[in-house]
């Protein structure tokens, strides 16, 4: 499993690169029972949904941390310790796992053109939930990243 992370294949799982969109789109259109736009546009729809749920969800976590981290630094000693520069890097990490949730969140609305254009919207819809995908996946690693300095920082500053 460890392995399997440091490939960072996870981090690109289910984004499909442009030349593979319009395959997806012809099987996602397959599994309709008929021909209608409708199906391609709720089901891409609801995969952003779940992303601006899941980075709401972890945009509260990253608060969490933010807080804690700036605590943890009032409470230190004004000296720069490792503890310290520890907590300070969980409170950077935290901060660009946050920014990054708020780009995954940001709202797209579908207008008129776009749906004169389906074909062309359900790639640029493709394209965007990829690209927030990616965003997603970068800032829950990243707010992983931040619990252990987190914890590490706290710990290291309190056996000192």
């Amino acid at each position: 499993m460890f392995k399997s992370l440091l490939s960072f294949a996870w981090l690109f799982e289910g984004v499909y690169a442009e030349r593979e969109g319009p395959r997806h789109l012809r099987a996602l259109r397959s599994l309709q029972p008929k021909e209608d736009d409708a199906f391609e546009h709720n089901y891409l729809y609801a995969c952003l949904s779940i992303l601006d749920s899941k980075a709401q969800a972890l945009l509260s976590y990253v608060g969490i941390l933010i807080a804690s981290a700036s605590i943890s630094l009032s409470i230190f000693p004004r000296t720069v310790t490792a503890g310290s520069v520890l907590v300070f890097s969980s409170l950077a990490c935290s901060g660009m796992a946050a920014a990054l949730c708020l780009t995954v969140i940001w709202v797209h609305w579908t207008d008129t053109s776009d749906l004169e254009r389906s074909d062309e919207l359900f790639l640029k819809l493709l394209s965007i939930r990829n690209k927030r995908t990616v965003g997603y996946r970068l800032a829950w690693a990243m707010a992983q990243v931040a619990t252990v300095l987190l914890l590490l920082g706290i710990i290291l500053e309190r056996r000192l």
